[in-house]
C-alpha cells in the first residue's frame, strides 16, 4: 500500500484526493477530446482511399500525419485533454475519472451534427441523455465506494499488463479484415484496451513518484516502459480506426471500452474496490449497461451513419401497355 507524500502545486495538493475537481476537470478533457479526434478524423480520411476495400494505412501514410497541419492541430488538442485528464487521475481514483470519459461520446456527435449540418433528432438527444445517466450512476457508485488507498502489487501489476496487451493485439489483428465498419471498431477497440491500461499506469507512476528515492524501485521503470508502449501501440490503432470509419464510432469504442479496463485494473489490480460491495456492483453494472446502450444508439444514429446507409436501387421504368 502507497503512504504518499503530497505533490504540492499552487491550489492543488495531489497528495490529498479531490474527487468533485477532478470530476470537473476530466468533464473539460472529455470535451477536449472530442474536438481533437473529431479534427484528426477529418485529416486521416483525406490520407486514404475511401473506395478502397481496407483503408488500414501503412507506415508511410501514418508517419506523413507528422506534417499535416489539421492532424497536428488535433494532435494538440488531445494533448491537452490528454494532460488535464491525467490530473484528475493524480486528485481521485481510477475507477472515478475514467468513467466520466464517456462524455466525449455525446460531444463528439453534437460537434459532427454541427460540422455536417445535421439536425440531431429525438433519437439521438434520448441516446446522449442515456449515456450522460448511466456514467453519472456508475461515478456515485464508484466514487462512493473507492478506497483512500491504491496499492501496487508488482507480480499482479506486469501479469495484467500482458494479458491487456494480448486482448488490445487480438482486437488489432481483427482489425484487418470485414468490412470498414467492422475493422474501424476492432481497431478503435484494441486501441482502447491500451488507452485503457495507460490510465492505470498513470496512476501507478502518480503513486509511486510520491515515495522518496522512486527511481531505485524496478516498478517504476516497469510500468514507464508499459506506459510508453500503450501510447505508442494504442495511437497507431486508433489512427487506424480513424481511416476506417468516423471519428463518432472510434470514440464511442474509446469511451467505452477504455473506462471498462481501466476501472476493471483499478478494481482488480489497485486494491481501488477494497470498500466496494455486491450492491454497488450491480448499481454498477447496470447503469454502465445504460450508458452502453446509450453509445450503441449513438453510433448507429450519427450523421455518417445516416449518410453511408445504402440507398435503396430504384426500380426500371417498364413501358405503360398500350
Amino acid at each position: 500500500m502507497i503512504h504518499s507524500i503530497p505533490l504540492v502545486i499552487p491550489g492543488l495538493n495531489f497528495g490529498e484526493q479531490n474527487i468533485p475537481l477532478a470530476i470537473g476537470i476530466v468533464v473539460v478533457a472529455s470535451f477536449l477530446f472530442a474536438g481533437g479526434s473529431t479534427i484528426q478524423h477529418l485529416a486521416v480520411s483525406g490520407t486514404v482511399e475511401k473506395d478502397a476495400e481496407n483503408r488500414s494505412m501503412g507506415l508511410r501514410q501514418v508517419l506523413s500525419l507528422l506534417h499535416n497541419p489539421r492532424w497536428l492541430l488535433g494532435l494538440a488538442t488531445v494533448a491537452v485533454g490528454a494532460s488535464m485528464h491525467i490530473v484528475g487521475l493524480m486528485l481521485a481514483p481510477v475507477t472515478v475519472v475514467q468513467p466520466v470519459g464517456i462524455l466525449a461520446v455525446p460531444w463528439a456527435v453534437l460537434l459532427a451534427a454541427k460540422i455536417h449540418g445535421f439536425r440531431p433528432t429525438k433519437v439521438i438527444w434520448g441516446a446522449v441523455a442515456l449515456t450522460i445517466i448511466g456514467i453519472v450512476v456508475f461515478t456515485l457508485f464508484s466514487a462512493s465506494t473507492a478506497a483512500p488507498d491504491t496499492q501496487l502489487p508488482p507480480t499482479r501489476i506486469v501479469v495484467a499488463c500482458l494479458i491487456v496487451f494480448a486482448c488490445g493485439g487480438l482486437l488489432g489483428f481483427f482489425g484487418r479484415f470485414g468490412s470498414p465498419a467492422v475493422r474501424c471498431l476492432m481497431w478503435a477497440s484494441g486501441g482502447s484496451f491500451f488507452y485503457g491500461l495507460s490510465s492505470a499506469m498513470v496512476k501507478s507512476v502518480s503513486e509511486l513518484v510520491r515515495e522518496p528515492n522512486f527511481t531505485d524501485r524496478p516498478l517504476f521503470w516497469i510500468v514507464a516502459v508499459f506506459l510508453v508502449i500503450c501510447y505508442v501501440v494504442g495511437g497507431w490503432m486508433v489512427q487506424q480506426g480513424y481511416a476506417n470509419g468516423p471519428a463518432e464510432i472510434v470514440v464511442g469504442s474509446m469511451t467505452t471500452t477504455d473506462p471498462i479496463v481501466a476501472v476493471t485494473f483499478g478494481l482488480a489490480v489497485l486494491g481501488e474496490g477494497a470498500l466496494l460491495g455486491p450492491g454497488d456492483a450491480v448499481g454498477m453494472a447496470i447503469s454502465g449497461a445504460v450508458a452502453v446502450a446509450g453509445v450503441v444508439i449513438l453510433s448507429r444514429f450519427h450523421p455518417d451513419a445516416q449518410t453511408n446507409q445504402p440507398k435503396p436501387v430504384a426500380e426500371p421504368l417498364v413501358p405503360a401497355e398500350e
